[in-house]
């Protein structure tokens, strides 16, 4: 599918061209997502290394064998939010324990051309507090002026052991979903 779905191939000649520039692995866009098509984008932190394991998949999915991504399926299941949904990472690539204040600049700079090539975009939510803190400094909200930005804790294990960080994603992704019908 990354090779001959059409809504992928765009991100996927983004990514291919951007993982050029790193010395670290950068995941494949999931093309069993919206892609260019998305009316949802749903940024998490960074990528998990699990991913980029042997037995990893490779990509930024729902369908990985985490906790996050389970739960990031959980919750577009109960909201019922399957179709028009983009999951990717504010950095978009692998950083080897906490990211660094440049890690976060380059995934700035390196979301700014991903924006660009989602123009159905309606939804952006903003998954954790270190996304959502380099999404107000970098005025990247500017490049989606028409879409609605929704703040949602992080979907790892300790945000979603509190009941009420549980609740506040519930709620965000149950309002992406009325917002796009």
């Amino acid at each position: 599918m990354l090779e001959t779905a059409p809504h992928i191939q765009s991100l996927e000649e983004w990514r291919t061209e951007y993982a050029a520039t790193r010395s670290t692995p950068v995941p494949h866009f999931d093309p069993a997502d919206a892609g260019s098509e998305a009316r949802v984008l749903w940024l998490m932190d960074q990528p998990s290394a699990s991913i980029l394991e042997p037995e990893g998949t490779g990509f930024v999915s729902v369908d990985n064998p985490d906790s996050a991504a389970e739960r990031c399926w959980n919750e577009r299941n109960e909201a019922g939010l399957h179709d028009g949904v983009l999951m990717w990472n504010m950095i978009p690539f692998f950083v080897e324990g906490k990211a660094t204040a440049p890690d976060k600049m380059a995934g700035i700079k390196a979301l700014g051309p991903v924006l660009r090539l989602l123009p159905r975009l309606d939804v952006v939510i903003l998954s954790g507090s270190e996304v959502q803190q380099a999404w107000k400094t970098s005025h990247l909200g500017g490049r989606v002026p028409r879409a609605t930005i929704l703040e949602a804790p992080g979907v790892g294990k300790q945000a979603m052991s509190r009941p009420a960080m549980r609740s506040k994603l519930t709620n965000a992704v149950d309002r992406a979903k009325r917002i796009i019908g």
